[in-house]
């Protein structure tokens, strides 16, 4: 199988890129610096551009996962909210371009969305919410929607499209950064964590099951933030500094339905046993 990765040089795409290989797949990731990153994946992963013209080595492409966009780790300005929203639509359509000049007609579309899609501004939580749920009311919740409808396109051409909508992802970089920092989260909200490996499990799931449309991915055992102490980013002395807490202050008893009913099965449904992974 013949897969490419745009934005495949991050955590969850060099996860991705390094399982895929191990699986008899033809892995290429698309990038706008290809050579920056040409040592740190095998010969079996293959680092095109954007410029890149060559339908004959395209062409039998099958899945397109699109993992990238503007960061949102910034600091918000009306500038840089306006170049993170745009960038959502932006680079679908050049994505889609890229297909075209290519000769690539995958039959899957894999996007990376997040749970952000149904944030509010009040940060009040209660309840729950899953993939039948309507989206929240802020900056992010925008962010997620015109990400997810970007992808219509591909909808629209035939092809199946996947959106991942993903919580925060708990990788062992993430851990030992965070594992001495104290609990600044409001306590009885929920933390919507997910293992990188249930991510990377779940997008290789979706590739050879016939399912599509929204799909949550967050743990199936929701967890607060008090309860979740050890692993949050403290907030506290940053929430009149940096507009962009709301990731951070997110609440929602995020529930998978949608991903349970697939017949996945989580790798890590327990964050105790998430955290003692990446202390092996």
């Amino acid at each position: 199988m013949n897969i490419l990765i745009v934005g495949g040089t991050g955590t969850i795409g060099t996860h991705l890129a390094r399982s895929l290989s191990k699986q008899d797949c033809r892995i290429f990731l698309l990038s706008r610096n290809p050579k920056k990153y040409h040592k740190k994946f095998n010969q079996n992963i293959s680092l095109i551009s954007w410029s890149t013209n060559n339908s004959n080595l395209l062409k039998d492409i099958d899945v397109v996962v699109k993992l990238s966009g503007e960061s949102v780790l910034k600091f918000w300005t009306k500038k840089i909210k306006k170049k993170i929203l745009s960038s959502r639509a932006n680079i679908t359509k050049d994505l889609r371009n890229f297909l075209e000049i290519n000769h690539i007609n995958p039959k899957v579309f894999i996007n990376a969305s997040a749970v952000g899609y149904y944030a509010k501004k009040d940060a009040i939580y209660n309840g729950s919410v899953d993939e039948f749920s309507s989206s929240g009311d802020t900056f992010l919740a925008d962010v997620c929607k015109t990400n997810e409808e970007s992808c219509d396109i591909f909808t629209n051409d035939g092809i199946r499209v996947v959106n991942l909508r993903i919580g925060l992802v708990l990788t062992k970089e993430f851990y030992n950064l965070v594992k001495f920092t104290p609990h600044m989260g409001a306590k009885n909200n929920f933390f919507p964590w997910i293992h990188i490996d249930d991510v990377v499990g779940f997008i290789e799931f979706s590739i050879i099951n016939d399912i599509k449309g929204p799909f949550n991915l967050v743990a199936p055992n929701p967890t607060t933030h008090q309860e979740f102490s050890p692993m949050v980013i403290p907030i506290r002395f940053l929430r009149n500094i940096i507009p962009m807490t709301e990731m951070l202050l997110y609440g929602y008893k995020t529930i998978p339905k949608r991903t349970l009913e697939s017949g996945y099965k989580f790798k890590f449904v327990d964050v105790k046993d998430a955290i003692h992974s990446f202390k092996k």
